[in-house]
């Protein structure tokens, strides 16, 4: 269903992505931020000030969005008129988020390896002095470069947001994410054994999709777990959907569920 929603919505079929996204949003309550977002956005196109309300509501009740984030995801006029309407009250919402955790603990042990992930994926700017509000500026600028057929202004951000690396340097990081990749990776056994599959780990899980498929010990622990996950009911059905997706175009340049629009 999400992924029918994100095709009507590429399609630009607002009242149908919206009414997708609602349908499973009801089925499952495990959502990305772009997914309420991307609800409250059709709202917005659709002039649903209640409905855009909520979504972006939902977005930091139950996945801790972020001001800047929620502020810049969209220019349109009725989804700021929300955003200005929801933000004063933004630390109570952001508390419900909190208060739902079942367990505050593991949630924070999944934290430090989410924040060691993205340091460690952070580090060849910090190398070479671009900040990720840079980084953010010049992805928007290249991408309204690129609609716009101006390959000129296309290039100039494009080296701002895959700058060039001195070899010793490059090797460096990729030794440090590798070794970011497996210690994290190893501690994620450790909790899911413990504790069960944590929904916000997902993101260490998708850094090892390089070997998806193959058998290693990062594999061959989560497959047969998430699978008997997947058969019990607790984890989505669709989980492995996207791995699979990316692992067809790494071997033949093409998507199957269409998770990476023109592929």
């Amino acid at each position: 269903t999400l992924l029918n929603a994100r095709r009507a919505l590429q399609q630009e079929k607002h009242q149908e992505a919206l009414n997708l996204y609602e349908n499973a949003f009801a089925i499952h309550s495990d959502n990305s931020i772009g997914e309420y977002l991307n609800a409250a956005n059709c709202a917005a196109v659709l002039s649903n000030k209640k409905s855009c309300q909520k979504w972006i509501i939902k977005a930091i009740t139950k996945e801790k969005a972020s001001k800047k984030y929620i502020s810049t995801f969209s220019d349109i006029a009725l989804y700021q008129d929300c955003v200005k309407s929801i933000l004063p009250d933004y630390d109570n919402y952001l508390a419900q988020f909190y208060e739902s955790l079942e367990n505050p603990m593991v949630y924070f042990k999944i934290q430090e390896l989410v924040n060691r992930d993205q340091v460690t994926r952070r580090s060849k700017e910090y190398f070479l002095g671009v900040s990720p509000e840079e980084q953010e500026e010049a992805f928007n600028k290249y991408l309204e470069a690129t609609k716009n057929k101006d390959t000129v202004t296309a290039e100039k951000y494009k080296a701002i947001l895959f700058p060039k690396m001195k070899e010793e340097h490059k090797i460096f990081n990729t030794e440090v994410i590798r070794y970011a990749d497996s210690l994290n990776a190893a501690k994620l056994i450790d909790i899911t054994k413990s504790y069960g599959w944590q929904e916000q780990a997902h993101i260490i899980l998708w850094h090892q999709r390089g070997s998806y498929g193959e058998q290693n010990w990062v594999w061959d622990f989560f497959k047969p777990y998430i699978d008997k996950e997947i058969a019990e009911g607790r984890v989505r059905p669709f989980f492995w959907a996207l791995f699979e997706d990316i692992t067809s175009i790494y071997k033949t340049g093409k998507s199957i569920y269409g998770y990476q629009p023109g592929m």
